[in-house]
């Protein structure tokens, strides 16, 4: 569940979280917590796990999301209480919503380029960390290309052996959004000014009647100062490399492979590395996403009001 997005979200659907988040994380009574749904200005975290009637009436909860003997205990006390619930006596029918938060919506670029992001530290030649999961952690993004924003990265008229800078916006977008440090957590994007430090190149390694493959390059020299407001440092110093190809008949990539490789540095109040802030290497892959109803799953960024907006240029 997006508490971020849910926790904020001024409509039906973000009222019927925090009635259930309320109860669950801040112990307050059914009736407490209905008074203080329609509040998107409270400014406090909601997350967690929660079992609940679909009338927000709380069954159980509990915050920790690493342990799956917690997680089970928890579910079964919901069973239990289930039996005894106040709300969803009777069989309902979910309604449509009746209307939505602006801020919040979006629309799957159904013939763009979508990529998927996996990001993980890398080993450490000497690695002090506890061994916990944390060493082993990892997470996921997405990337969103618009159909005409993808049609800039290939040239008209490709000749093999041609260099030409990846599109700037492009750049821009993957630097400020994409290259960034959320394997244990979740953090902001970038600075403008910080993303714009980035460039890449492509190169026509190879040309047919129905293919056009590419070789990208690149530079990441990221770093921020006074990061939130503090005297702390952030930066992921990374060099790029990736191989693409284009089908020519149908307009689409078919390859399209990248892996971002550098020192990483620093921490932001929700990045979840915990003394772990000296510089260390990280890396980031991305690919094309498949079919699945996860791969349209939004950008991070999409989670922040406005969120998509900005991660689009407007």
């Amino acid at each position: 569940m997006d508490n971020t997005r849910l926790q904020n979200q001024d409509d039906e659907e973000g009222q019927l979280f925090r009635l259930i988040s309320w109860q669950g994380r801040y112990k307050l009574t059914y009736e407490e917590a209905w008074k203080k749904r329609l509040d998107v200005s409270h400014g406090k975290n909601h997350q967690g796990l929660y079992a609940a009637t679909i009338e927000g009436e709380l069954l159980n909860a509990d915050g920790d999301p690493h342990s799956v003997d917690r997680t089970l205990k928890m579910l079964n006390k919901a069973l239990e209480k289930w039996q005894t619930r106040k709300t969803q006596r009777d069989k309902l029918i979910i309604k449509d919503l009746k209307q939505r938060d602006a801020d919040f919506l979006w629309e799957y670029p159904e013939d763009g380029l979508i990529l998927q992001v996996g990001i993980r530290d890398l080993p450490r030649q000497v690695d002090r960390r506890p061994k916990t999961w944390r060493r082993e952690a990892h997470n996921i993004d997405y990337v969103w290309i618009k159909r005409e924003e993808m049609q800039t990265i290939v040239p008209k008229t490709p000749k093999r052996g041609a260099k030409y800078p990846f599109p700037p916006a492009l750049t821009l977008r993957l630097a400020r959004f994409h290259l960034l440090d959320y394997v244990h957590g979740e953090t902001p994007p970038w600075p403008v000014a910080v993303a714009q430090q980035a460039q890449f190149q492509l190169e026509v390694t190879q040309v047919t009647a129905d293919t056009v493959e590419l070789e990208l390059t690149g530079h990441a020299p990221l770093r921020e100062a006074n990061v939130e407001g503090t005297k702390t440092e952030r930066g992921f110093d990374a060099r790029l490399y990736g191989k693409l190809v284009w089908d020519r008949r149908d307009k689409r990539f078919t390859r399209f492979d990248v892996v971002a490789v550098g020192t990483r540095w620093g921490s932001t109040g929700h990045s979840g590395r915990r003394n772990d802030d000296d510089p260390a290497p990280m890396g980031i892959a991305f690919t094309l996403a498949g079919k699945e109803p996860r791969h349209r799953t939004p950008p991070h960024i999409s989670q922040s009001r406005n969120g998509l907006q900005q991660y689009f240029g407007k």
